[in-house]
Parts: C-alpha cells; sequence; structure tokens
C-alpha cells in the first residue's frame, strides 16, 4: 500500500515571441564590471513570470535607452523618474537564453507593438 497521492497538474509555459510587457519594478545598481545599471522588471501580460532586464551605462547605454523609451510611450523620454515607470505597459521580443529562461532579447517599437493583443 503505497501513501504517495498523485494527481496531474499541468503548467503552461510561455514561449518565446512577441509580448505585451508591464513594467513590474526598477532598480539603480551596480554591475559585475563595476558600471552602473538599471534593472527593469517586466511581466508579461496574461502571465505571472517576472523577467529581469539589465541596461548598463555603458557604449550601448544610449542605444539600448532610445529603445526602451520608443518601447515605452506612458514615459517621456529621458524620464528617470524610476517609480513613474511603473505600471507602464509597453512590448518586448522574449528569447529563451542557454539555461532555457526567457530574457527579453529587445523591446520593440510602440507602432510596431500596435497590432499585438492587450
Amino acid at each position: 500500500m503505497s501513501g504517495w497521492d498523485f494527481v496531474r497538474e499541468e503548467q503552461s509555459r510561455l514561449e518565446p515571441g512577441d509580448y505585451r510587457v508591464e513594467i513590474v519594478a526598477v532598480e539603480e545598481t551596480v554591475s559585475k564590471s563595476g558600471n552602473d545599471m538599471i534593472v527593469v522588471t517586466v511581466q508579461p501580460n496574461g502571465s505571472k513570470i517576472k523577467i529581469n532586464n539589465y541596461i548598463v551605462k555603458n557604449q550601448y547605454f544610449n542605444r539600448n535607452m532610445t529603445q526602451f523609451f520608443d518601447a515605452f510611450p506612458q514615459i517621456d523620454e529621458g524620464d528617470f523618474n524610476f517609480l513613474g515607470w511603473i505600471g507602464c505597459v509597453g512590448a518586448a521580443k522574449l528569447k529563451e537564453d542557454e539555461k532555457g529562461y526567457l530574457k527579453v532579447a529587445w523591446f520593440i517599437n510602440a507602432r510596431k507593438a500596435e497590432s499585438l493583443p492587450p
């Protein structure tokens, strides 16, 4: 007689692709290499997962911030009031990293994201 009760429990997995994402947290910190960086945590709509995206103050900073501001039209360009970013909705291309976890490949321009479901 076994004491192991088992009931199958399916788990839905978010596939890589284009998603609307909401900013749920923002943190200012320092990278492993000592550069200032912003950690933007986004949550794809319709899911409970949270994905950290790292914007490092390096030679790609201006390009990455331009892409970020273009993806989140509720945030004024050059606005670094991080509390105001929380709750803003934009879009991102999600892909799997080498460990199989989803990460932000890039943020999608708001005009191109108009066709995505809300």
